[in-house]
C-alpha cells in the first residue's frame, strides 16, 4: 500500500473531497435540524395561508383564545432589522408583553432585567449569546435598521434600550431579541393592527392535530385564511429557504459513493496488474486465493477509511472556523454527531469492500501459479 506513495496520495485526495462534501452537508443538515422536543410544548403556529410575509389581523387572536382547546395564545411580529451593518443580522421579534411569556413558559427572565423592561417602552431583551456578540450591557442605547417597518417620521432607524438578557428555551435560537409590540405599533407608519403569526399552546387533554384543523376551519371564510402547523414544522419551514437539504444530502452521498467506488475499483485493478508476481509468491507459499483476496479487501478498506478519517477531521476544523467567522445563524452550528460518524464509517467500509469486488472476481478466476515463473 505504501510502495507507491504518490499514487496513494492521488487516490486518497479525491476520496477525501467526496467524503468531505458529504459530511459537510450532513453537518449543515444537523445545524438546521429542529429539536422535536418543541412538540412536547404543545405549541402551534398560525400564519396567513398565502405566505408568512402576508399579515394577520391582531384582533383575530381573540377568536383563537376562545377555543376550548387553547390554553393561551399570543401574536408575534417579525421586525427584520440589522445592527450597524446589513450583514450583522439576528432574529428580532416584536412580542405581546402580556401573553408571550405565558405561551413560551420555558423562557427565563432574570429579575435584574425586569425593571427596565417594564418601565422603558424602547426596552428589549436579548439572549446571552447575542449580548456577548455585540458586547451589549444593560442600559446601552442601540439603533436597529429595518427595511420592513418605517417610523412615522419616515426613518428606518429604530432606537432601543438594552433592558437585560433572557434565557431562551432549549432547541430555539441562541441569538434573538424581544421587542415590545406596543412600541412597534405606536410608531410604525403602516401595518398597525397587523402581525406576522399567532402562537397557541394547546391543553393536554386535546389532540394537537385536530386542534390545528379546527383552528384553520375557524378562519376558512375570512379575509385572511390561515395555515397552522406544529411549532417544529414551522421552524423547519425556515430551513427550506436554503433548499431541500435532505435531497442535497442524498445527491452528495450518491456522488461520493460513485467517486469512491470508481477510485477503489480502478486502484485495485491497477494494483493487481502490478503485483502479479507478489501474489504468485503468496500462492506458492500456501496462501489460498480467498485468503489473498481477503488481505487485498482489508487493504482497500484501510485506504478508504483513511480518506474518510481525514475528511472528517477537515470537516470538524471547517465547522470550527465557520463558527468563529459566522457567529450568527445555523452555519455557526455545523456539527457531526456520533451516529453520523458511525454512518459515514459504515459507508466507507462498505465502499472499500465493494470497490475491490470486481477486480478480485477476475483474480479468483486466474491461475496465480502461471505468474510464478516471472517471480523467480
Amino acid at each position: 500500500m505504501l510502495r507507491k506513495p504518490v499514487r496513494l496520495v492521488l487516490t486518497i485526495i479525491p476520496m477525501c473531497l467526496a467524503f468531505f462534501g458529504f459530511s459537510l452537508i450532513v453537518g449543515i443538515d444537523n445545524a438546521y435540524d429542529v429539536e422535536f422536543e418543541l412538540d412536547d410544548k404543545r405549541r402551534i403556529v398560525t400564519i396567513n395561508r398565502q405566505s408568512i410575509t402576508q399579515p394577520l389581523m391582531q384582533p383575530a387572536i381573540e377568536r383563537v383564545r376562545k377555543m376550548p382547546q387553547v390554553n393561551d395564545a399570543t401574536f408575534v411580529t417579525w421586525f427584520g432589522g440589522y445592527f450597524l451593518k446589513p450583514d450583522q443580522t439576528f432574529s428580532q421579534y416584536a412580542i405581546e408583553e402580556d401573553n408571550y411569556f405565558a405561551v413560551f413558559d420555558g423562557i427565563q427572565v432574570p429579575d435584574t432585567s425586569l425593571p427596565l423592561w417594564k418601565e422603558d417602552p424602547t426596552a428589549v431583551l436579548v439572549t446571552p449569546v447575542l449580548a456577548e456578540r455585540f458586547d451589549w450591557k444593560t442600559g446601552d442605547k442601540i439603533i436597529l435598521t429595518t427595511s420592513i417597518w418605517t417610523q412615522k417620521n419616515f426613518s428606518s432607524d429604530w432606537p432601543f434600550t438594552i433592558a437585560g438578557i433572557f434565557y431562551a428555551e432549549d432547541g430555539t435560537e441562541e441569538e434573538s431579541m424581544l421587542i415590545k409590540h406596543t412600541y412597534l405599533e405606536r410608531n410604525r407608519l403602516f401595518g398597525r393592527g397587523m402581525t406576522s403569526f399567532f402562537v397557541s399552546r394547546i391543553r393536554p387533554e386535546y389532540d394537537v392535530n385536530n386542534t390545528i384543523t379546527q383552528l384553520d376551519n375557524l378562519f376558512e371564510n375570512s379575509k385572511s385564511p390561515t395555515f397552522t402547523s406544529k411549532e417544529s414544522a414551522f421552524a423547519e419551514s425556515f430551513r427550506r429557504q436554503l433548499g431541500d437539504l435532505a435531497l442535497m444530502t442524498k445527491l452528495v452521498l450518491a456522488i461520493a459513493v460513485l467517486v469512491v467506488f470508481l477510485l477503489t475499483s480502478s486502484s485495485m485493478a491497477q494494483s493487481l496488474v502490478e503485483r502479479k508476481r507478489e501474489l504468485a509468491l503468496f500462492s506458492a507459499v500456501g496462501y489460498s486465493k480467498r485468503k489473498i483476496s481477503s488481505l487485498l479487501v482489508i487493504e482497500n478498506i484501510l485506504v478508504v477509511v483513511l480518506a474518510m478519517l481525514i475528511a472528517t477531521c477537515i470537516t470538524f476544523v471547517s465547522s470550527w472556523i465557520l463558527g468563529q467567522i459566522l457567529v450568527d445563524g445555523p452555519f455557526s452550528d455545523i456539527e457531526l454527531r456520533f451516529w453520523d460518524i458511525v454512518q459515514i464509517t459504515a459507508i466507507a467500509i462498505s465502499l472499500g469492500a465493494t470497490g475491490a469486488t470486481l477486480p478480485l472476481l477476475k483474480l479468483l478466476k486466474e491461475d496465480l501459479s502461471a505468474n510464478l515463473k516471472s517471480a523467480i
